[in-house]
């Protein structure tokens, strides 16, 4: 990735990070943010589609080279049969950076009690939560690593 490019990516996650890091009055606090980086070729740009039934799950799919990726547990929930959504900007592009905030329960576990999926779009940099679900089990540690 170039010098601009690897910047611009950067900016973005440290604006996702600082998003998400916000106290909302609605929502539990976020204890810990993890950028959204494609485990096969280090692409950090995506197109983003949540199933539409509110499940909580999430598909991402790199812009760079195809490959599919699930965020937390969404490949559990995922049903290709159904009919996901694919996440768009109020301008209408479809490519974002993504990172996924957790909101950790206030016990010595780093179990997960919520999770929020925040995209920034690459054309004018609006930045939303696009999908939000609980965990309810444990040990869920472990979903910190699946982004």
């Amino acid at each position: 990735m170039g010098g601009s490019a690897a910047t611009a990516q950067a900016d973005a996650y440290e604006e996702l990070t600082e998003f998400l890091l916000r106290p909302e009055d609605d929502a539990h606090p976020v204890h810990e943010v993890r950028e959204c980086v494609c485990r096969s070729c280090g692409g950090r740009v995506f197109e983003v589609a949540a199933m539409a039934d509110d499940t909580g799950a999430v598909r991402r799919t790199c812009v760079a080279c195809g490959v599919h990726g699930f965020i937390a547990d969404s490949a559990e929930y995922w049903d290709d049969e159904d009919d996901a959504e694919v996440c768009a900007c109020n301008c209408g592009h479809e490519e974002f950076a993504a990172a996924v905030g957790f909101s950790l329960y206030d016990d010595e576990s780093d179990d997960v009690r919520w999770l929020y999926v925040a995209l920034r779009c690459q054309s004018c940099a609006e930045i939303g939560v696009y999908d939000d679900w609980k965990i309810g089990y444990g040990p869920s540690g472990m979903l910190l690593d699946q982004v």
